[in-house]
């Protein structure tokens, strides 16, 4: 199994913000025009950690361009003879969109690592591993009367 060495400060691991999780979302909406079975946030969120736990490292170019269903070389052979190579994957729009893309995810891989890696004593502490999921639950308790009602609530 492999194991690797807790960040002694896991405060020196920049976290992702709001706002480039919100870039992501818009980068994984821009694919799903593309190719619309491009998973959620939340998918690869999940996807991500269960990598980061797995007994020995897998690449990046293993799985990343699978996970996102990118080109049409990388996709099972099930998905690429159902359609023709175009309609059978997605992509980015732009190298600088893939960077951007990138980016975020090792900054997000490297935080989600160091939180898995960093003894903790409570799921509640700082340390520990808060997945970045939506609370759809909490969002629609937030909203007015008015705007459930608008929700079909």
């Amino acid at each position: 199994m492999m194991m690797t060495t807790p960040n002694p400060n896991p405060s020196s691991t920049p976290s992702v913000t709001a706002d480039q999780f919100d870039n992501i979302d818009a980068i994984l909406d821009d694919l799903r025009t593309r190719y619309d079975e491009t998973p959620q946030w939340e998918f690869c969120e999940g996807f991500m950690a269960a990598l980061i736990c797995c007994r020995r490292p897998i690449p990046q170019s293993e799985y990343l361009d699978v996970l996102l269903a990118i080109g049409d070389d990388t996709l099972p052979a099930v998905v690429a003879t159902e359609g023709t190579p175009d309609d059978a994957g997605g992509s980015f729009a732009d190298a600088a969109q893939r960077e951007q893309f990138l980016h975020i995810w090792n900054q997000r891989w490297t935080e989600i690592q160091t939180a898995l890696d960093t003894p903790t004593e409570s799921l509640e502490g700082e340390a520990a591993y808060h997945p970045e999921v939506m609370d759809v639950r909490g969002a629609v308790a937030a909203l007015s009367e008015t705007e459930r009602a608008g929700n079909g609530r």
